[in-house]
């Protein structure tokens, strides 16, 4: 639990930012604070997007990568090129409680990371997929991930697995920093591939929907340069306030992710899900060559 010095500073803290939960300002930095030893380390050192919505998840929002010119000297920032933009662009790096809550303050109700890290951009430490089902299909989602994890455990790639908030999952490896983001996307599809072969009536490599016929969409890009996946324990910019939360893999079939909410997650951090990623973020991986080769 963070201490009372180790958090930043509450402007206007009866604002409501979930109206439809009354969940105010405050109760939001009381929340970061509550997951930041869980999140934090999901965090640390990589470039992070975030979704602001100063008037709560009921107003206006936007995608920020910049950090706001007036942040505080103490947050760390990574600066990365952005040619489209013709400028460089400083990110946010949020390395501690006290940024965390800062962000918080900001009214940065969903949080993005990069699957890289400050000292090395140009190599990707995690292979992430991004099983997105059809608007009510979760359970389809569900079966999906259990095929994922299957064909990891078939290529001894330790993984952990998450909601997203929304109405899919995450599955993710961390790995060895040695690929460019290209060739991860590429084992990433290969992987995709695999997966769809296995069980082709489930799962698509399609992305536009039109031509799903009602499947499970396996989405590699993750992986590719510019990448961002929500962290876990973030929540999303619903007005159900549900969050993206590690869950056991012997338990996909019984979750329900809306049970995953600002209101019930800082009592569920000593579940199965939240310990196995508490070890997940050190147990890494080379990319198999049966990947690599296509």
């Amino acid at each position: 639990m963070a201490t009372p010095a180790s958090v930043a500073e509450v402007t206007r803290p009866d604002k409501l930012l979930w109206a439809d939960l009354a969940i105010t300002k405050r109760d939001y930095v009381d929340y970061l604070a509550a997951v930041a030893g869980a999140m934090v380390p999901w965090l640390r050192g990589r470039p992070l997007t975030v979704v602001r919505a100063p008037d709560g998840v009921g107003g206006k929002r936007y995608f920020q990568k910049a950090v706001s010119s007036y942040a505080p000297p103490w947050v760390r920032t990574v600066t990365i090129p952005a040619p489209s933009a013709g400028r460089d662009v400083p990110y946010v790096v949020c390395d501690d409680v006290r940024t965390l809550t800062w962000l918080g303050n900001q009214a940065s109700l969903e949080l993005h990371p990069a699957p890289v890290r400050r000292d090395r951009l140009d190599r990707p430490d995690l292979l992430v997929v991004d099983i997105d089902p059809p608007e009510g299909a979760f359970d389809a989602g569900v079966a999906v991930a259990i095929s994922v994890l299957e064909v990891l455990d078939d290529l001894r790639m330790p993984a952990g697995v998450k909601t997203t908030g929304g109405k899919g999952l995450h599955v993710v490896v961390p790995i060895e920093r040695r690929l460019e983001p290209e060739t991860l996307r590429a084992a990433a599809s290969s992987l995709a591939s695999i997966v769809a072969e296995r069980v082709p009536d489930l799962v698509t490599v399609e992305f536009r929907k039109a031509d799903r016929d009602g499947r499970v969409l396996l989405d590699p890009s993750r992986n590719g340069t510019g990448a961002t996946i929500v962290a876990p324990y973030s929540p999303r910019a619903r007005s159900e306030g549900t969050v993206s939360f590690p869950v056991p893999a012997a338990s996909l079939a019984e979750i329900d992710p809306g049970d995953y909410t600002l209101r019930t997650v800082p009592g569920l951090l000593d579940g199965d899900g939240p310990r196995r990623w508490a070890t997940l973020e050190g147990e890494r991986v080379r990319i198999p060559a049966r990947l690599l080769d296509g």
